[in-house]
């Protein structure tokens, strides 16, 4: 099979995974049992955005990725206006997942920007001074969308579709990091934080995306997935409408997910939503997502990430 033939094929599966009725949220997910991190008393709050007519939404298809944090003791939020300092100081975590430019029915370009500058400017200076993003920008066009904000942070999307891929330490596309050994090193604190807290299964020897885009990571922040050798993004000028003049770029070295400190604030920036969540095609039966076969540690990979982004 060639490269081209197998990303038409991968084309009609974004596509089906892109549209109203064959693929939802998992109705049958549960969270893996774990002991709860987090109690009333000390829950960050996580703000997830649904402003934006966000493709992902936490009553929708990213319904797997609330009910984790909810099983972990997270306070799961959504926030339906405009970001405002008002706004975001209600939250320690902020997470934008697939914004769009408008209420979609198809994704036929031109694409506008779905924040505004002033937006960008008020979740710069909230993250500058202590707010915690974590940012998700799947395949075209969610990259294109919001190429203002992750410019802002340093970060460069491609625009177009890379095919599912496995992350794994042994080939050293998985970084060493806090995040993948499961406690943060990094907290210098003089009480022992939550997260620094030894749990025997929350380190990270490989993980899975489903498609997405990639992006290159400013130089000060720390790639935890990085694509290899061969690798590439596909950009037609519709998205999903992949042919033999498509423009094709190497992905090699890119990132499929990245975190950086940022003033006093923290960063995590990924390629690809269905890694976090958990999805059913409702015409084939098929479940994509959190309990695919190779995405066995994708559940604690996300707990760890957003241990990680709550810190102090």
């Amino acid at each position: 099979m060639t490269q081209l033939f197998r990303y038409i094929l991968l084309s009609l599966l974004f596509l089906a995974a892109c549209t109203d009725s064959p693929q939802q949220a998992d109705p049958n997910f549960t969270p893996q049992f774990r002991i709860q991190t987090y109690q009333p008393t000390n829950s960050p709050v996580v703000l997830v955005d649904e402003a934006h007519h966000n493709f992902l939404t936490i009553d929708g298809r990213f319904a797997p990725f609330k009910q984790v944090l909810r099983s972990d003791g997270f306070s799961v939020k959504a926030n339906t206006t405009p970001f405002t300092g008002t706004q975001l100081a209600k939250a320690d975590i902020l997470v934008i997942a697939n914004a769009l430019d408008k209420d979609r029915s198809d994704w036929q370009p031109p694409y506008e920007l779905a924040l505004t500058q002033q937006e960008v400017d008020q979740v710069v200076f909230w993250v500058k001074h202590g707010g915690a993003l974590l940012l998700i920008a799947d395949h075209a066009p969610f990259p294109a969308v919001i190429d203002n904000l992750a410019k802002a942070f340093g970060v460069i999307f491609t625009n177009g579709h890379v095919s599912a891929y496995t992350f794994k330490r042994s080939t050293h596309s998985l970084a060493v990091h806090a995040i993948t050994s499961g406690r943060s090193d990094e907290d210098k604190t003089t009480e022992t934080p939550i997260f620094m807290q030894p749990v025997p299964d929350a380190s990270i020897t490989q993980i899975k995306t489903f498609g997405g885009s990639a992006f290159q990571p400013p130089e000060q922040a720390t790639s935890l997935l990085t694509l290899g050798t061969g690798t590439v993004s596909h950009e037609p000028t519709i998205p999903f409408q992949i042919s033999a003049d498509s423009r094709t770029i190497s992905t090699s070295g890119w990132s499929q997910g990245a975190v950086l400190e940022y003033g006093k604030g923290r960063v995590a920036v990924f390629a690809e939503g269905m890694m976090f969540s958990s999805q059913l095609d409702t015409k084939t039966g098929q479940t994509y997502g959190l309990r695919s076969q190779g995405a066995e540690q994708n559940e604690q990979f996300m707990l760890n990430v957003m241990h990680w982004l709550a810190v102090d």
